[in-house]
């Protein structure tokens, strides 16, 4: 019987490329607080990616192709302030409600959390389709 094997980000020397990568799965389990996304890379590779203790999370305009530009995963790549606020912003807002503002103090505890490894923001930057955000307690790469 076949296990699978996730790996942390963190711990990925080898991070393989999702440019051009469709995204081809979803599986949200809230009570958990997991999400599993899984991505056909350009290859043929299917690569899927675990979050843990999801705290916030948004996907819109999940459509019937849904190719990444770029994933942009704390702390491999380093999100400025401005950055976080806007992303938790929009994460915490609605396509019919923006919510407020983060406060400078909210977004620079966010970027200690990062910095520190105790939470991962992670965005999809769409080429089509969908367009996501999630900050979590992890992140993993199933190898």
């Amino acid at each position: 019987m076949a296990t699978d094997t996730y790996t942390d980000v963190r711990n990925v020397s080898e991070f393989p490329s999702f440019h051009d990568a469709e995204l081809t799965g979803i599986e949200h389990d809230p009570e958990l607080r997991t999400l599993e996304l899984r991505f056909r890379r350009v290859g043929g590779e299917v690569e899927a990616l675990r979050f843990s203790g999801v705290i916030h999370q948004r996907l819109i305009d999940f459509a019937g192709q849904n190719v990444a530009s770029r994933l942009l995963i704390s702390p491999r790549y380093t999100f400025s302030l401005a950055e976080v606020r806007t992303w938790l912003q929009w994460m915490n807002s609605r396509d019919d409600s923006k919510r407020a503002a983060i406060s400078e103090q909210n977004g620079e505890r966010c970027v200690r959390d990062l910095v520190a490894g105790r939470r991962v923001l992670f965005v999809l930057e769409p080429s089509c389709g969908a367009e996501m955000a999630v900050l979590c307690e992890s992140l993993s790469l199933k190898v």
